[in-house]
């Protein structure tokens, strides 16, 4: 008898895109699901869809809700959770036919606490044909403070919930901040992964993540951002007294931080002189071990080059950058 997953589904607005996703879950090869479709207080048509939805298959469950943001809607979801399981995906999103059956594997095979997925990056107007996997793709195992670091680090981990599986007790404690909106995913990983033993993560490529132009990465530079730093800074600060490699990883996650919302600030303004100068002070004694750690993605480690050199220099180099994106 398979064991039961929870698909979390938080939404809001979403009339557009929500059946293919919703569809793309009840494809499953892995039958054993639940999908928690989290309306968040939609003034469209999606309230409607999630209910036509939820009347076609049995495994959907429709949560309606007062607004209160992704991190609300995820958490009635993770409340109204019977599986030994738990996932996530959002909305505009979806995934392969195996999707769940991969994670599960991975999860049973290692006798894991998180199992994670590779994922495909597309934008709303090209979506690639979901696929199966070959059985060629690659396995990796982490410890406690490897899966942190490799958290932390972003990469084929990154601080996303909807490309990891969860053991269900691992999340009993743990809910999404509302406070934050941006890294909330990896604040709320950041916490579970305090708990766990070891993280299995497959190079395989199950979920399709669409990326929109109306992202906290295409919108003006604002108090989410300036939240981001500080977010990024508890982190490092809860880090500090652990073990050397943990306490770098904290630091790496500020400084890439930094320059990721530095990233935002020089393309889509507007500029704060006071605050790139902060940002460039704090982030100067973390530059030197920041450019060795093989665990950063090398564009982000290009960036640091020109963030060191100031705004004109960093901005033209983003901005010439963007062109060839």
């Amino acid at each position: 008898m398979e064991n039961l997953v929870s698909i979390i589904v938080p939404v809001y607005n979403c009339a557009g895109f929500l059946p293919r996703c919703v569809n793309s879950l009840t494809a499953q090869t892995y039958g054993n699901i639940e999908i928690i479709l989290a309306d968040d207080g939609s003034t469209d048509d999606t309230p409607d869809i999630c209910d036509r939805l939820a009347a076609h298959d049995s495994r959907v469950r429709v949560l309606h809700k007062s607004n209160g943001g992704v991190s609300s809607a995820r958490n009635a979801g993770l409340d109204a959770a019977d599986g030994m399981y738990i996932t996530f995906a959002d909305a505009d999103d979806y995934v392969n036919p195996d999707h769940i059956e991969c994670l599960m594997e991975l999860m049973e095979r290692h006798n894991c606490d998180v199992s994670v997925c590779s994922f495909v990056s597309e934008n709303e107007d090209k979506c690639s044909p979901p696929l199966s996997g070959d059985g060629s793709f690659k396995e990796v195992i982490h410890n406690h403070d490897s899966a942190v670091c490799e958290l932390l680090a972003g990469g084929a981990v990154g601080g996303y919930v909807w490309n990891k599986l969860y053991r269900r007790e691992l999340l009993e404690n743990v809910r999404f901040r509302g406070d934050i909106k941006i890294l909330e995913d990896l604040r709320f990983n950041f916490e579970v992964f305090k708990n766990i033993s070891s993280m299995a993560v497959s190079s395989y490529k199950s979920y399709h993540y669409i990326q929109r132009q109306q992202s906290a990465m295409h919108k003006s530079f604002g108090d989410e951002h300036r939240k981001m730093v500080e977010t990024a800074r508890e982190i490092r600060d809860e880090l500090a007294g652990e073990s050397p490699e943990l306490a770098d990883a904290g630091n790496g996650l500020l400084a890439t931080t930094i320059i990721w919302v530095a990233d935002v600030m020089a393309e889509y303004g507007p500029y704060d002189r006071q605050l790139f100068r902060k940002y460039r002070e704090e982030f100067r004694p973390l530059r030197k071990k920041y450019m060795k750690t093989s665990r950063i993605p090398l564009s982000y480690r290009l960036s640091a080059v020109f963030f060191s050199m100031g705004f004109g220099v960093f901005r033209f180099a983003v901005k010439t950058v963007r062109k060839f994106l």
